[in-house]
């Protein structure tokens, strides 16, 4: 997958619950922080929501090549959008870091506008996304659908089982 379709997949996939965040490591010491994608449903090792089922059931509904042109017509017509979004949340998250690591008193008063403009920028995110998936979604029959659905019920099977391996259930 070429850089601007990753893009595009990302963004889908972050309309579909794939959030990124914050997450502390290192439970034997200081707390870590690091920024984890959270790929599958709702915890800290396994993430929350189903975004990156989207790309894999794409991969197997078993697309033919007029709709695999239209879901690339679909994401090319989207990338620069997304670029955009892109670039203004980077630029909005390091606004908020460097708040938060300057020096002096600090107050979440005076963290409100860079948390409204993070919060703005993912709620444009959100609803590019929407468009996007909803287009590409437009394209799929009703059996490829349910396919679809198959893949993404078997997916988040193997998560509970991950998620009760990881956890010594």
């Amino acid at each position: 997958m070429s850089p601007p379709r990753i893009l595009v997949a990302a963004t889908v996939a972050a309309m579909f619950g794939f959030p990124f965040g914050l997450h502390a490591e290192s439970p034997s010491g200081p707390p870590a922080m690091k920024l984890v994608a959270r790929p599958f449903g709702g915890d800290p090792l396994l993430g929350e929501g189903s975004g990156l089922m989207l790309p894999v059931m794409l991969r197997h509904a078993g697309l033919t090549p007029d709709q695999e042109e239209r879901v690339h017509a679909i994401m090319d017509a989207d990338r620069e959008r997304l670029h955009t979004l892109f670039g203004e949340l980077e630029a909005a998250n390091d606004a908020l870091a460097a708040k938060l690591t300057a020096p002096g008193p600090l107050d979440a008063a005076a963290l409100q506008p860079e948390v409204d403009r993070v919060a703005k920028v993912r709620r444009e995110l959100m609803d590019q996304g929407l468009k996007t998936a909803l287009a590409v979604r437009g394209v799929l029959t009703a059996e490829q659908l349910a396919k679809a659905a198959q893949i993404q019920t078997r997916l988040r099977a193997l998560q509970e089982e991950m998620r009760t391996l990881l956890e010594g259930k």
